[in-house]
């Protein structure tokens, strides 16, 4: 599982079918002592180059909390065929659930949509 800043993302299977899969799940995980969690953000690999596509998916954690995200194919990856990613921007909040700053990014493993 991707790791970085006390957080963890990563898509649940590497492969799905266009058509047959409707969502990509993501396991998020908070490993901090703090609120906190990833905004998920989805790229596509475009001749060789990650493109970032205009979505995105906050997700404050509380400690020791793990979810499940989901992004629709459809949806979210405008039904194509490809390599993807997440770029996650760590963040943290404070009690009342206010952003509070962006902690840093890493990247999921990639997952493909056939």
């Amino acid at each position: 599982m991707a790791s970085k800043f006390g957080v963890s993302a990563n898509p649940k299977k590497a492969n799905h079918i266009l058509g047959k899969d409707k969502v990509v799940v993501v396991a998020v995980q908070n490993h901090n002592d703090y609120i906190c969690g990833p905004n998920l953000i989805p790229q596509r690999k475009v001749e060789g180059k990650w493109v970032t596509i205009k979505t995105n998916s906050p997700n404050p954690l509380n400690p020791a909390e793990k979810q499940y995200d989901e992004f629709g194919i459809k949806e979210s990856l405008d039904n194509k065929k490809g390599t993807y990613r997440f770029r996650v921007d760590v963040e943290r909040y404070d009690k009342k659930g206010n952003h509070v700053a962006t902690l840093g990014t890493f990247y999921t493993s990639e997952f493909y949509v056939k």
